[in-house]
């Protein structure tokens, strides 16, 4: 498994980790509140952050292989705030001249292609919102 192999290092008592993989280096940690120095993003901001930026650029191939133009995306993710994960909420605003039928059939596509996504244990409730707005060649 050397694809996707990271690594992390944590000194002392600390709760900043250091993350390094491929070419990238990045730091988790967790809010002061939580004991940590607010180094970088937490574990399940970093998760969140990777599950949003998934589905977006799975949104994205799944646009390129439809042919179906997209200006841009923004998106929004949010889950419960204490203990284990429940909930996730999604919303997807995708700028598109293509006809809003043909920008919302991407959805199941991006769905099935985002990997962070299928990681998901099935009880976790999920919404995903998507909201197509006119594109500036529509």
């Amino acid at each position: 498994m050397n694809e996707r192999e990271l690594t992390n290092l944590a000194e002392g008592n600390s709760y900043r980790i250091e993350v390094t993989g491929r070419d990238h280096a990045w730091v988790l940690d967790e809010a002061v509140a939580k004991g940590g120095t607010n180094a970088g993003p937490s574990p399940v901001e970093s998760f969140l952050g990777a599950l949003l930026s998934c589905l977006t650029i799975s949104f994205q191939f799944s646009a390129r292989r439809k042919n179906v133009a997209i200006e841009r995306i923004e998106g929004w993710i949010a889950a419960n705030e204490t203990k284990y994960i429940e909930r996730i909420a999604i919303e997807l605003q995708v700028w598109s001249p293509a006809p809003e039928d043909d920008v919302r059939a991407l959805l199941p596509f991006a769905e099935r292609g985002c990997f962070v996504k299928n990681t998901l244990k099935p009880e976790i409730e999920l919404s995903i919102e998507l909201v197509v707005n006119p594109g500036k060649g529509a």
